[in-house]
């Protein structure tokens, strides 16, 4: 079943006449500013359908390899516009023609169809070719008289940029990693030793805080000494303090 579109963001979200350079946007836009205007909530047609005008010509609404009809049956004939290789289509605004020798996204899949009634349009969708013969169910809307009006109150440029037609998503990268770590080379450690000696057991009715421990804070250093003579002796370690706790 075919649904309609009533509002800009259904429009965009169905991803009708994207990504650009595809045409369908500004054939829309086209279409409800010279091809339809609006009397008493009716639609009349302001080109010629039957006689071919703009490159329309008569869609058969035939049944497709699943046995399923695109459209709704109608007792009104079906009418497609889009195509910028159909006779006729050389008088079709500039804005909507001018990437049409552009194959880039399939610029010239998009098609208007229209169900007519004499001089009034008594239904509008939107489609898509889904190969050179058929047209994707999936990608056919109906578009509602209200938003035709609405597309018809926005200038070209405020309308393609509603639809998200200019955007798109840009390709940055992935930094590559840098360590800011500032390298060290050559580090001295030295190994600091605390050795405490006892001097005996206390004294018979001595404190223990009067007990008398040496405690000597030992500096290993492995790092050679520097000195006018390669042939000095090598120190391993010395005293460094000498504490004594009372």
């Amino acid at each position: 079943m075919v649904g309609t579109l009533n509002e800009l963001v259904q429009l965009r979200d169905s991803g009708f006449g994207r990504p650009r350079p595809r045409h369908g946007l500004r054939l829309l836009y086209w279409f409800a500013n010279e091809c339809v205007s609006f009397e008493n909530n009716s639609m009349l047609s302001e080109c010629d359908p039957a006689e071919g005008d703009f490159g329309f010509h008569y869609f058969q609404n035939r049944y497709d390899q699943y046995g399923n009809k695109l459209l709704p049956d109608e007792e009104f004939p079906y009418y497609v516009v889009g195509n910028l290789n159909s006779p006729g289509a050389e008088d079709l605004h500039d804005y909507v023609s001018e990437d049409k020798y552009t194959d880039e996204h399939n610029s010239n899949t998009d098609r208007i169809i229209v169900s007519l009634d004499e001089e009034w349009f008594h239904r509008v969708y939107v489609t898509q070719h889904h190969d050179r013969s058929n047209y994707d169910p999936n990608a056919t809307h109906r578009i509602s008289r209200g938003l035709l009006m609405i597309i018809r109150r926005m200038s070209l440029y405020e309308f393609l940029v509603e639809m998200g037609y200019y955007s798109y998503i840009e390709y940055v990268p992935p930094m590559p990693v840098i360590n800011y770590r500032p390298q060290t080379t050559n580090t001295v450690s030295s190994d600091f030793t605390a050795v405490t000696q006892s001097v005996g057991p206390p004294a018979h009715n001595e404190p223990p805080a009067a007990q008398n421990n040496d405690t000597i804070i030992q500096l290993d250093d492995d790092t050679p000494m520097q000195g006018p003579s390669e042939n000095l002796p090598k120190k391993k370690g010395f005293f460094e303090r000498f504490c004594t706790i009372l």
